[in-house]
């Protein structure tokens, strides 16, 4: 098979083999292949130029993707698989990593912190919500540990959301349920209504 390359637009060029269309690159995806015009390919070397492209293309995905936001390793293999790049979905998510773009670690820590700040999440909701990303037990384990969960701020959600439903055992059990899907335990609880109690008496 013959490989001709054909000028695009902007930074594409079309690939053909004996004379058909059989995908577009970009030109720096092409210089760094080594493949070049008028080629003889093997049947071993047009499944490695293939190969070499969808992960390319996965990459440039992953790439316009983290632009975006950061995101986990797993969360981010799922979207490429989802959009069509599965081919080469696992490799463009390995060199990432390597390179340094995306790192499990430091998107659990943001991830987390941000959960904690701006929906006032307890540990056990973080913890939901980091595996729902698909982060490791061990770095969620190791983020958790990190952050400060502090009575009082428990303390403030209760006064800023519930605390007119505190004045009897109906409106305290809603608030104990709903302080639960917030990810805080009975112990957590107890201790920051008794202070709310307190402060109110």
């Amino acid at each position: 098979m013959i490989l001709t390359i054909k000028e695009g637009k902007q930074n594409k060029v079309h690939l053909f083999l004996d004379g058909e269309y059989r995908m577009t690159v970009d030109r720096d995806f092409l210089a760094l292949s080594g493949f070049r015009n008028n080629e003889v390919l093997t049947e071993d070397a047009l499944a490695e130029l293939t190969a070499q492209v969808h992960v390319r293309r996965a990459f440039n995905k992953a790439c316009d993707l983290l632009a975006r936001r950061d995101h986990s390793r797993a969360e981010l293999l799922v979207k490429l698989r989802q959009r069509g790049y599965a081919d080469g979905a696992e490799e463009a998510v390995e060199r990432l990593a390597e390179l340094g773009y995306l790192d499990d670690a430091r998107f659990a820590a943001a991830y987390a912190a941000e959960l904690q700040r701006s929906k006032q999440y307890g540990k056990c909701r973080i913890e939901q919500a980091l595996l729902q990303k698909g982060v490791d037990r061990a770095v969620i384990r190791d983020t958790l540990d990190a952050m400060a969960f502090e009575t009082d701020d428990l303390v403030a959600l209760i006064e800023r959301k519930y605390l007119r439903q505190l004045g009897d055992d109906a409106g305290v059990r809603r608030t104990i349920n709903a302080l639960v899907r917030y990810g805080y335990t009975y112990s957590e609880i107890k201790e920051a209504l008794a202070a709310v109690l307190e402060e109110t008496e």
